[in-house]
């Protein structure tokens, strides 16, 4: 029987670990390309949950206009939210008329916004407006709405809404009642976090009615705003 030879039996060790090599980075390389994907999957469905959660938040805002209490406000809020009461009171409210609005710009004084309520000035047409910037929402949270636990599957202080009154132009009513168009354009604006530090979503809807006493009204827009 003819006997391998020498050389032949020296380069099977070196083979055989050559192999286990391979087989070793292959099984690497499927692993780590599981789990990016596997990361990359969560973030995705994170971020996905969250943009549904900012959805979720805009009729509570809509039902906060309209005068509707939500489960993030105490009992006594709407009435406050609603009524400018007399001139020795400072509380921010849903103003009906151009005069209130007016009324509300000088009860913010410097504030841009204060519990949910804004009465932003429009910048001029040659600047960009940074209302339409995600960080400049973020930075904001303090002068928000709050959305109550209750109402967010992910907990308290991981939602909040801004809601910012315009005036509009095509609507000048001489007195507001319940059947005269609101003279204004509701910039509803909604800051939601998931559960991941880099999951977040800013959602931003300009919303109207056609009297003081619709409590549906309609959305004109709909966007997710990016830096």
């Amino acid at each position: 029987m003819r006997q391998g030879h020498p050389c032949d039996k020296g380069l099977a060790l070196p083979t055989v670990m050559v192999m286990l090599a391979l087989a070793s980075v292959s099984t690497l390389l499927a692993w780590r390309h599981l789990w990016v994907n596997e990361v990359l999957l969560k973030t995705e469905a994170d971020q996905l949950r969250t943009q549904h959660k900012a959805q979720a938040v805009l009729p509570l805002a809509v039902q906060d206009i309209v005068g509707s209490a939500s489960a993030a406000s105490a009992p006594s809020m709407p009435d406050l939210r609603h009524t400018p009461g007399d001139n020795t009171q400072t509380h921010p409210f849903f103003p009906t008329t151009l005069a209130e609005r007016d009324l509300l710009r000088q009860r913010l004084g410097n504030d841009i916004c204060r519990a949910g309520i804004c009465a932003v000035t429009p910048p001029s047409p040659d600047k960009a407006d940074p209302f339409s910037l995600p960080t400049t929402w973020k930075s904001m949270t303090a002068s928000a709405m709050p959305v109550s636990a209750s109402d967010t599957p992910y907990g308290a202080g991981t939602a909040w809404y801004w809601v910012d009154i315009q005036p509009d132009s095509a609507q000048i009513p001489a007195a507001a009642s319940a059947n005269s168009p609101p003279p204004f354009i509701y910039r509803i604006t909604v800051l939601a976090n998931g559960l991941l530090p880099s999951s977040s979503t800013v959602l931003q809807t300009l919303w109207t009615r056609a009297s003081l006493s619709d409590t549906r009204g309609q959305r004109h827009s709909w966007r997710i705003l990016q830096d």
